[in-house]
């Protein structure tokens, strides 16, 4: 990355970072400045891996940083909107590119589920978003959002109905890059296993 890409990159960190710690409900448990560097993190990982180009990368990262930053709405429901306006906003300020916008706008919005990526970053950043669906995260990560939804929608699931709504989840989900195909999707499938296990026990 060139000079100016760093600086708005570490501008951009800066910049989610104060959204996360002064505008977004701490109850929204899940969707949090971890959850954002984790997503950051994965993106660098699967783009490392595919050598894509620094310009790339730069878009890509932008977009992780930025993808649940619409949560200081306080919505659940179109929170991608709010953080593409988000997103905009930063780098429009900071004369970015029109191409630049488009592409980072593009990116957030394919980690809308269902995701329907168009383009090779959009299948990065969807990837990512999702990455710790096959990981031993996932655990940890699905207790989470058992939490955060529940506060979000005033409502308790059972343990048989959560397992049951993330085995629904972890089936009609998708990863779109090989290498996530790969690395991740049989992790994935033995949570599956383990929740078939534990809704009929």
């Amino acid at each position: 990355m060139n000079e100016r890409q760093i600086k708005m990159l570490a501008e951009s960190k800066k910049v989610v970072t104060e959204i996360f710690e002064q505008k977004v409900n701490p109850l929204f448990v899940f969707h949090t400045l971890e959850h954002t560097r984790q997503v950051a993190k994965a993106v660098e990982v699967i783009a490392g891996f595919y050598h894509f180009s620094e310009d790339d990368k730069f878009i890509l990262l932008l977009s992780a940083w930025f993808h649940d930053t619409g949560f200081s709405a306080g919505h659940i429901e179109g929170h991608e909107v709010e953080s593409i306006k988000i997103a905009a906003n930063f780098l429009q300020h900071h004369n970015a590119d029109k191409e630049v916008v488009s592409q980072v706008a593009c990116c957030i919005q394919s980690t809308q589920m269902p995701q329907r990526p168009l383009s090779g970053i959009d299948k990065i950043i969807s990837d990512s978003d999702l990455f710790h669906l096959g990981t031993t995260d996932f655990n940890k990560r699905t207790a989470l959002l058992k939490q955060e939804l529940q506060f979000y929608y005033q409502t308790e699931f059972t343990d048989k109905e959560w397992s049951l709504r993330n085995i629904e989840f972890l089936k009609s989900h998708n990863y779109f890059t090989g290498y996530c195909q790969q690395k991740l999707e049989p992790v994935k499938q033995q949570w599956i296993t383990q929740l078939q296990r534990k809704a009929i026990a």
